[in-house]
């Protein structure tokens, strides 16, 4: 009986034993990964990319004050990553610990508690257990510690250093999550494509567990469209007036002049050209710089009680009970943060989304407008004073969108943006959204800068709505003086997305957002030689007859015509007695001034230096660098003793350009015989 008792309280002290070390088995440590991906635009080179998160569940729950493990979270995109540099290689990701939030109401920093330990360091350690059950790490002083700063590890990763991992307990839920990454799109990834974030822990405790860590970040669309279309806003045709234009002419003689004249002039052709249409490619791809754009006023800074994007679980920080009614370029920001390695800016874009209309190839002396504003669907234009209808712009009602200097990036330090005010009030009315203008926003036309044949112009959207495809239209005039000798040519013109450049590495200065460059240029406003294009159908120096020939210039009028000057050619088509070829085409020596002409025969040649062509019988274009030439042919025996027969030279232009039979291209002054 002694031994039995003996046996059953050693056999009660084996369960006692082996209920304490079975007590002692901890679930792992178990984490997964989610994306939460936006559409990124294929021309960017600073697309904002979908949040990161990590949940994690299990494991032990630690004790106040014990030593929390810390780890390194690194994110891999597939394409380059190009967050800011704050204090390179310090970027402007940011790594939060279950999603602190901002003090309510206000933007004062509640919850949120970024570890700032020093100029160059992101490194808080070590961190501790907060009280049971908060999850909360703390440092030595015993503050929170829930926000971290990315480092840039290479082109295509960024790693959170130092990361605690405080295990939230079976049925607990810890999530890590990472915002602020921008990707280099542009050339890396097509249109419809995909981007991809790859996440992984570089020093794990051997308890945790990341089950998956590829995730999608990002849908790749095209972001915006341009076309040139009519004055008034239909199909462009570019042999319409000002936009078809001749030498010899005058265009927006005022403008010509003066850069704060309006359209007209005396003795040319006036008013706008065209208009350049830009129209999102989806909804939502054009973007205010950021809240306080949104719902203050452009231009406007953050204060510390208010405009701060800072709600972690949000893409972008924005308040969606408040701001689901416009999107942003800027990311996570909160300025109450310290300014240590840029916390207090990070997140923050240098600018709205911007348009830029570029002119390639534009002639010498030839000055180029555009309005400064989008048009109004009831815009008018400006003669001399006067207003005359143009029809309306194509610009929808939300849209604002207004000129900026193209240099103005605004370094995320303020604003930074300079409005360029227009000189000429040839264009009169702010189109689409007014109330989202910045304040002393004026219509009017400012004259494009051009260097080397190019010149471009930018504008900033300071109002849009997610939920419409938005388009803003802008007026495109031309103007010179038909005596300032303009170039002949046609310019191109193309709009894309800007600034353009500036790399797809991460960067310290270069701005955000900014893109690649992959518009289709368009022909557009072009400017011909006064040329006329004489036919003369017969000619003939055989079997004893002979031609002559005169033309003349008669651009010298008493209807106040400007006289033009040039010279003319003579082409040969036929050939000459024997067999032989058709003599080479020749151009007179000199040129012919209004009111001038030129005479010869085939026999002896003639005026101007125009040498002989014995014995050639066919059909003779003269070619005329000046507008209003004439030409008539007298075929006789030689001597004209017996017979004479005299005809007009057939104008080979028309009367007005467009006519699909008008092989010349050029509009002339046709005379019946």
């Amino acid at each position: 009986m002694s031994a039995f008792k003996t046996f059953i309280v050693a056999l009660a002290a084996f369960a006692l034993i082996s209920a304490g070390a079975f007590a002692q088995v901890v679930p792992p440590i178990t984490c997964s990964t989610t994306g939460q991906p936006l559409t990124m635009r294929s021309e960017g080179l600073a697309e904002q990319a979908g949040d990161v998160v990590m949940n994690c569940t299990g494991g032990g729950i630690p004790l106040p004050g014990t030593p929390l493990p810390q780890i390194n979270i690194s994110i891999t995109l597939s394409v380059n990553i190009t967050s800011r540099f704050m204090a390179d290689p310090i970027t402007e990701a940011l790594l939060f610990i279950d999603d602190p939030q901002p003090a309510t109401p206000g933007g004062l920093n509640g919850a949120q508690s970024p570890c700032a330990p020093g100029a160059g360091s992101t490194v808080c350690a070590p961190l501790v257990a907060g009280p049971v059950f908060t999850g909360t790490a703390l440092d030595g002083k015993g503050a929170i510690i829930n926000i971290f700063q990315g480092v840039r590890q290479n082109d295509n990763t960024i790693v959170f250093l130092a990361v605690p991992v405080s295990a939230p307990g079976v049925g607990g839920n810890r999530v890590f999550r990472i915002k602020n990454i921008r990707a280099a799109v542009a050339g890396s990834t097509a249109t419809n494509g995909q981007i991809f974030a790859f996440l992984s822990i570089q020093n794990p405790p051997a308890n945790l567990l990341l089950n998956t860590s590829t995730v999608n970040v990002g849908f790749v669309q095209q972001g915006v469209t341009f076309t040139l279309r009519s004055q008034t806003g239909g199909g462009f045709s570019s042999t319409t007036a000002r936009v078809f234009n001749f030498i010899c002419d005058s265009v927006n003689a005022g403008l010509a002049g003066s850069n704060s004249a309006g359209y007209g002039g005396s003795g040319s052709v006036y008013g706008r050209a065209y208009q350049g249409r830009f129209r999102e490619a989806y909804a939502a791809s054009w973007k205010v710089r950021d809240v306080v754009n949104g719902l203050t006023g452009p231009l406007t800074e953050p204060t510390a009680l208010s405009g701060n994007q800072n709600v972690p679980q949000s893409n972008n920080g924005l308040d969606p009970t408040v701001v689901n009614f416009i999107v942003v370029e800027s990311g996570f920001y909160n300025i109450n943060f310290p300014a240590t390695n840029g916390l207090n800016r990070a997140g923050r874009a240098d600018h709205g989304t911007r348009l830029r209309m570029q002119f390639n190839n534009v002639q010498t002396n030839m000055a180029t407008y555009v309005s400064v504003h989008a048009l109004s669907s009831a815009a008018f234009i400006n003669n001399n004073g006067s207003s005359q209808s143009s029809g309306g712009g194509e610009t929808t009602a939300a849209a604002a969108a207004y000129a900026v200097a193209s240099n103005s990036a605004g370094s995320n330090i303020s604003t930074g943006t300079t409005l360029l005010f227009p000189t000429s009030g040839a264009e009169q009315v702010l189109g689409g959204n007014v109330a989202k203008y910045p304040a002393g926003a004026t219509p009017g036309m400012v004259q494009v800068g051009v260097s080397g044949g190019t010149g471009s112009i930018t504008w900033e959207v300071f109002g849009q709505t997610p939920n419409d495809i938005d388009m803003v239209s802008f007026a495109v005039a031309h103007a010179y003086l038909s005596s300032g000798n303009p170039s002949v040519g046609t310019m191109t013109v193309s709009g894309s997305f800007a600034p353009v450049g500036g790399g797809n590495t991460m960067s310290s200065s270069a701005s955000i957002p900014r893109f690649a460059d992959q518009s289709t240029p368009s022909n557009g406003a072009s400017i011909s030689p006064c040329r006329s294009n004489l036919l003369f159908p017969f000619v003939t120096n055989q079997v004893g007859f002979d031609t002559g020939i005169a033309i003349s210039n008669t651009s010298q009028d008493p209807f106040g015509t400007a006289p033009q000057t040039g010279t003319c050619t003579l082409n040969y088509y036929g050939g000459t007695v024997g067999g032989g070829a058709a003599p080479a085409a020749q151009t007179t020596t000199s040129a012919l001034n209004g009111g001038q002409h030129m005479t010869l025969t085939l026999s002896s040649g003639g005026t101007f230096g125009i040498a002989a062509t014995p014995g050639f019988q066919g059909y003779i274009i003269a070619q005329c660098n000046f507008r209003y030439a004439h030409g008539f042919a007298f075929i006789s025996d030689v001597g004209a003793q017996k017979l004479s027969h005299g005809y007009l030279a057939l104008v080979m232009d028309t009367s007005g350009v467009g006519d699909g039979t008008n092989r010349t291209g050029v509009a002339g002054e046709v005379l019946g015989e």
